[in-house]
């Protein structure tokens, strides 16, 4: 691997949540290179060695890419004085670090490692002798461990988190098992782990490795395709990948049952976490449906709310209304032009009219519990209802320390409880939701059964609905103000799997534009141009969809190329890793950020880029009427918005939709991804690239997932004994 030496001459910048730098260092020929990678705390004049790549930054230029690094054994005294007065070392300044070298040498540090008490002619004290003795022994521990992980194959930016997580003990830690990084470690897989064990000489039947890998098999399938079960047969098939071995590996499940990390239900077996989720909400919505029914009246309060809203309900949205109104827990699923937004507002409606309520009364707010599993849905039914809405974790109480306010010690306050978006919510989610829902409340759940399902394991709202033991309503009917839609025709068409060929042209509301993938950049902008030109705004009304992030028509090289010409750059601004974030960016929230009130998925506009009272960069985003302050070490919180993923857009609408389709995004082509995404547009929608690649995956439907849900919540499976368990804490 090439390497590159140099003594250190400043920091650019430093992310001290990750240590990501960016770094400048003088090489012996006197030539200032700049270098970028995952490090510990660096100091200026110290001598350094770096290995890794060149790259060639669209901003910047030429970098050297470093994936591993090491302090020289050797170093001038200018480099032991900067390296000593560092921030490393506790009441070491310049000048008490310039008598040090002056009289140790350039062996200063093996001298005092050895014996403190070298220091005496200084001056300083037994004590501050003892703990400069102890950091430079810690920061020799430190330069020891990077070594050894690097000789394991870490990048320099995984070892980083791995020193955060285990300290000096990340050694131990690691070489005792190091399967056990898969749990403790994100973005370390079976995979990586098990290379690491090779190393360290663990047998391919050593039954860490074994049941390390089952595990992973469980945690894999899950975020890969949903399942939250599978059976012995399933994970013997998956294992031989990991494994490369025949190996029996029932008694290793039979070990993992006995330690209760696996739970077996017939031939089918869940992780714990898994089974509790989904054992609890089907306990829950039984118990709930076993409760007396709310409102008897339900059709003349219906014909009294016609009146006084000067409406008249469909025979089929009456039903809703009243089914919902008539049972404790009710769905209602359908696509877009079926009016669930009416049927919702007219429940509302019927509540505040038997309650003698008004939507401005100050009780309002703890009486209606409007949410949505996302900031822009939740604020999508908080403009429609003009009532208080929240995202799902908001009502939950998320707070900043990880934890719920509300479970079932402390059920949330709501009597009417109104679930936008259900679809979107998996097992995790749903237990938290369910356990924290009052036996006095009302619930009803709506969202689109036919739209992609949750990113984590399971299919809650599509297991409900299939379990028949909650009152459904099933909205099929397009209303007069969407039936003209062509993007509503076309979404059903492709839903439901009719879409022939003469469907592919521009009409109405959708427009197609067929062309190769090098011409999708320049037409994409040309039609953002055109929008703009005709008075749209790029931050509110228009948004790109990508199924991909990486590649050449990828999200990342989209949002880029999007950036340099929508969006003229000033001087200031703030990068993380290879993004760099200019006032009047959009941009989008990647984690849940309860202590800022912003969720992922919240999308916003960067208002300035501004130096803070300690001199130090601060970024300020405004998302809808709320600024957040962004430090250099929250800035990998977020990501360039021009374009984002089908997932991410789940739960918004935008009045122009833009999406190319290309070839190289056929292997995440599926009637649900597509049908979500032409469902995001309200009034335009446009596809550039392959029309054909619309009827491939109209034609290719996701997998159905392997789940218990509909089997608890039928009973389907044996009554096991009520156990207590962890997830009875949570």
């Amino acid at each position: 691997m090439p390497e590159l030496k140099g003594t250190l001459k400043n920091i650019v910048y430093r992310n001290d949540d990750n240590d990501y730098s960016i770094i400048r260092i003088v090489t012996e020929d006197d030539i200032i290179e700049t270098i970028t990678g995952y490090f510990q705390k660096l100091s200026e004049g110290v001598t350094y060695t770096f290995f890794g790549n060149y790259t060639t930054h669209q901003k910047y230029g030429k970098q050297f890419k470093a994936e591993s690094y090491q302090k020289q054994e050797i170093q001038h005294e200018d480099g032991i004085v900067s390296y000593l007065s560092s921030h490393l070392f506790t009441g070491i300044g310049p000048k008490t670090a310039e008598k040090i070298v002056s009289l140790l040498g350039v062996d200063a540090v093996d001298k005092i490692i050895d014996d403190p008490s070298v220091l005496r002619p200084i001056g300083l004290s037994a004590v501050r002798m003892k703990k400069l003795q102890q950091e430079l022994i810690k920061e020799r521990h430190h330069e020891m461990i990077l070594v050894k992980l690097y000789h394991y194959g870490f990048t320099s930016k995984m070892a980083m988190k791995l020193i955060a997580a285990y300290g000096l003990q990340t050694l131990e830690k690691i070489e005792a098992n190091p399967y056990q990084m898969i749990t403790d470690i994100d973005q370390i897989g079976f995979l990586k782990a098990d290379l690491i064990a090779k190393t360290l000489g663990i047998e391919d039947e050593d039954p860490r490795r074994i049941e390390a890998a089952i595990e992973f098999t469980f945690e894999s399938r899950g975020y890969q395709k949903g399942d939250t079960y599978l059976t012995q047969e399933q994970i013997e098939l998956y294992l031989e990948s990991y494994l490369r071995v025949n190996v029996d590996v029932k008694p290793h499940i039979e070990k993992l049952i006995f330690e209760g990390k696996i739970k077996q239900i017939n031939d089918m077996y869940s992780l714990s976490p898994s089974y509790f989720s989904e054992y609890y909400i089907a306990e829950k919505l039984n118990a709930l449906s076993q409760l007396p029914h709310i409102q008897d009246d339900v059709f003349d309060l219906i014909d009294l709310i016609e009146k006084t809203k000067f409406i008249t309900y469909t025979k089929v949205q009456k039903e809703a209304i009243a089914t919902a109104l008539a049972s404790k827990v009710s769905i209602i699923t359908g696509g877009p032009g079926t009016g669930k937004t009416t049927i919702i507002d007219g429940i509302v409606s019927a509540y505040l009219q038997v309650n003698n309520l008004k939507k401005t009364d100050y009780e309002i707010a703890t009486k209606i519990g409007l949410m949505a599993p996302t900031g822009r849905a939740a604020k999508r039914m908080r403009d429609i209802l003009e009532l208080p809405a929240k995202t799902i974790h908001s009502a939950l109480g998320y707070g900043y320390d990880g934890n719920f306010e509300y479970s079932k010690l402390l059920p949330m306050p709501y009597e009417l409880i109104i679930i936008d978006e259900a679809s979107m919510i998996d097992i995790f989610l749903g237990h938290r939701l369910m356990d924290a829902i009052s036996e006095q409340a009302q619930v009803v759940i709506v969202g689109d059964v036919d739209q992609l399902p949750s990113v984590g394991p399971g299919q809650f709202l599509e297991d409900l609905i299939a379990s028949k033991k909650t009152a459904v309503t099933y909205l099929t009917q397009i209303h007069r103000q969407a039936a003209t839609s062509q993007i509503v025709r076309l979404s059903q068409k492709v839903n439901q799997r009719t879409l022939i060929e003469e469907d592919l042209k521009t009409e109405d509301d959708v427009f197609m534009y067929q062309c190769y993938p090098n011409q999708i950049m320049h037409t994409l902008i040309k039609q953002i141009k055109g929008a703009l030109d005709k008075g749209y705004d790029l931050y509110k009304d228009i948004q790109v969809l990508v199924p991909v992030y990486k590649g050449d028509l990828g999200i990342d090289q989209i949002n880029v190329l999007l950036q340099d010409e929508f969006n003229p750059k000033s001087s200031l601004h703030m990068t993380s890793g290879d993004k760099s974030f200019y006032e009047g960016d959009k941009v989008i929230q990647l984690v849940n950020e309860p202590k800022q009130g912003i969720m992922n998925g919240d999308v916003g506009i960067v208002k300035k880029v501004h130096k803070n009272d300690d001199n130090q960069y601060t970024l300020t985003v405004i998302f809808d009427d709320q600024e957040v302050v962004y430090n250099k070490e929250d800035i990998d919180q977020l990501n360039l918005a021009y374009a984002i993923s089908v997932h991410k857009a789940q739960g918004s609408e935008y009045d122009i939709v833009m999406m190319p389709l290309v070839k190289s995004y056929m292997h995440m082509f599926k009637k649900e991804l597509i049908y979500t995404a032409m469902t995001r547009a309200k009034s335009h929608l446009l596809l550039l690239g392959d029309m054909k690649l619309i009827m491939y995956a109209a034609n290719h439907v996701t997998e159905k997932r392997q789940t218990l849900l509909k089997q608890f919540l039928n009973q389907e499976v044996p009554n096991q004994e009520k156990e207590l368990s962890p997830y009875d804490f949570m």
